[in-house]
């Protein structure tokens, strides 16, 4: 599968005029700003994320913003600043794994089980609803157990949760496209299976895939904070935004808003962005359905 078969869309979506086109480059502009700060984090955070930062009889106690410390300390004399950077490392890596992976998996078979439908489908087909069935969260927290507190586990567990999203999304779109005018035209001609997949078949589906890519991205977003939470992704003294959270909320009931409040604000905000992002996309393919 061709990586360039699925940006294309997107590209010529970002030169067309729309009215959801305001999501998608808002939704663009919040991503890449995340992804670029989250890169830089070592050379724009003003101290380590695991290091203590404030004399130490004033460690014990969280630390409110002030010039020396933006978005404060934590109970452990931590920056939040700096950990909200790293942070961001994490949950990008995560999601952006987990997202890549399942398209990875559940396109592939969505195309051959959408295409070839018969006994192949029918099995494919239980095995997606079977993982389908479950509480997204409550799945990604049994394999996360399962495999152990790591990032590239999260992003894995994270994964198979997504790939039915993929699978069923692409099998609906394939089963049209199979039966269409020119795909009988080409099987007439002699193409074989695979460049009328390839070729053919999956462009007219990477307008579906990019929506939901920047949806389901927006959700594993989310999901990915409930494992942090648990203690699932990361462990001390690591930062994520989820672990930041938890660690966080003893802090909020005595008083420390801000050990709380700016993970949680970017958890909302970059799960914003990726959902911007996905309705813009489908914005416009509502729209072109609607002309065809």
């Amino acid at each position: 599968m061709r990586l360039s078969s699925i940006l294309s869309p997107l590209v010529s979506l970002l030169r067309e005029r729309y009215d959801g086109k305001w999501m998608l480059l808002a939704g663009l502009v919040i991503v890449a700003f995340f992804t670029m700060v989250s890169i830089l984090a070592p050379f724009i955070a003003p101290y380590e994320p695991a290091q203590i930062s404030v004399p130490l009889e004033l460690a014990s106690e969280p630390q409110p913003p002030s010039w020396e410390h933006p978005m404060g300390t934590n109970n452990i004399g931590y920056d939040v600043f700096s950990r909200i950077l790293y942070g961001g490392r994490v949950i990008l890596y995560v999601v952006l794994s987990a997202s890549i992976l399942s398209l990875s998996i559940g396109v592939p078979l969505g195309l051959v089980s959408g295409y070839y439908s018969g006994k192949v489908d029918r099995i494919l087909s239980m095995v997606m609803d079977s993982i389908y069935s479950f509480p997204g969260i409550i799945l990604a927290i049994a394999i996360a157990s399962v495999l152990g507190t790591s990032p590239t586990n999260a992003a894995i567990a994270l994964a198979v949760v997504y790939v039915p999203t993929y699978f069923r999304m692409v099998r609906g779109q394939t089963l049209k496209l199979a039966q269409s005018v020119f795909v009988e035209a080409l099987r007439s001609l002699g193409y074989p299976d695979r460049v009328i997949l390839l070729r053919h078949i999956l462009p007219n589906t990477a307008p579906v895939i990019l929506v939901v890519f920047g949806l389901g991205a927006a959700d594993a977003i989310l999901t990915e904070a409930g494992l942090s939470f648990f203690g699932l992704t990361v462990s001390n003294p690591n930062p994520d935004w989820g672990f930041d959270l938890y660690n966080g909320m003893g802090d909020f009931r005595n008083g420390y808003w801000w050990t709380v409040f700016f993970p949680g604000l970017m958890i909302m905000l970059l799960a914003l962005g990726f959902a911007l992002i996905g309705e813009g996309l489908a914005e416009k393919l509502a729209l072109r359905v609607e002309r065809d």
